[in-house]
């Protein structure tokens, strides 16, 4: 969809609370896309579209962990975001979504790739020479990270295992359009976001042969997060993703 497609989108004024959509159904969704905020920040609906990224991570962060945490950083003003939309009284929420940002955009804007940051700040000297490892065998490698469900959807079972196909091959689907095959993350285990890939390829980031156990993401207070890579999905698994080809295709653009 074209860039000026996303007028259709603009969402309400701040102070318009957000609904609950216990009666959504997975066929409500709609995907935005918004690549490189930073770029095209003279846009009003870039900007718009951002502030409604930062509140979904902001609420949905803060239901999530009683320390503070940091809903964004660097690398969402530089990355690629895939959101998830639903509609509401108002116009178009944004519901959940996730950041991919790759090698080269890393190196674009002189940023630390995110899974070496995530390792070093661990102080996990061996995590951090198999993230260098992984990068150095191919650079197209892009990390997936910032995955986030609005807990206004808690009690909304189909919408909500509708989202985590969106993050499972969505994920697969969004870089494979940017041209990356590569992937890698940190799967938080307090929500069994391990088990959630294991299905689609991903498996435990490894050191001479041997897979890595699970480290404490500093930025989490120490949330136990295991680094998980996909070196190439296979054919069943693109298979898999053509359930969100309509989607896809239709997608809002900015």
């Amino acid at each position: 969809m074209s860039r000026t497609a996303l007028s259709a989108y603009r969402i309400v004024e701040k102070s318009t609370p957000l609904e609950t959509f216990e009666r959504a159904a997975p066929e409500d969704i709609r995907l935005a896309v918004l690549d490189c905020p930073l770029e095209g920040w003279n846009d009003q609906s870039v900007r718009g579209l951002f502030g409604d990224l930062v509140a979904l991570k902001k609420v949905g962060f803060g239901a999530l962990y009683h320390s503070k945490v940091l809903p964004v950083d660097t690398t969402d003003f530089v990355g690629r975001h895939y959101l998830s939309c639903i509609e509401g009284l108002h116009g178009l929420r944004v519901v959940a979504g996730f950041r991919t940002v790759d090698l080269d955009r890393c190196r674009t804007f002189n940023l630390p790739f995110p899974a070496l940051s995530l390792a070093l700040a661990a102080d996990a000297p061996r995590h951090a020479e198999a993230v260098r490892r992984f990068v150095g065998e191919h650079t197209a490698v892009g990390y997936i990270g910032s995955w986030t469900i609005h807990p206004s959807l808690c009690g909304n079972q189909a919408v909500r295992a509708s989202l985590r196909d969106h993050f499972v091959l969505g994920s697969i689907l969004f870089n494979l359009a940017a041209g990356i095959e590569r992937l890698i993350l940190g799967a938080t285990l307090r929500f069994k976001v391990d088990k959630l890939l294991r299905p689609v390829g991903y498996h435990p980031l490894d050191y001479e042969g041997n897979a890595l156990p699970p480290l404490a993401a500093q930025h989490l207070h120490g949330e136990p997060v295991q680094l998980m890579c996909l070196t190439k999905p296979t054919r069943n698994v693109l298979k898999r993703t053509e359930v969100l080809r309509r989607l896809w295709n239709d997608r809002i653009v900015l």
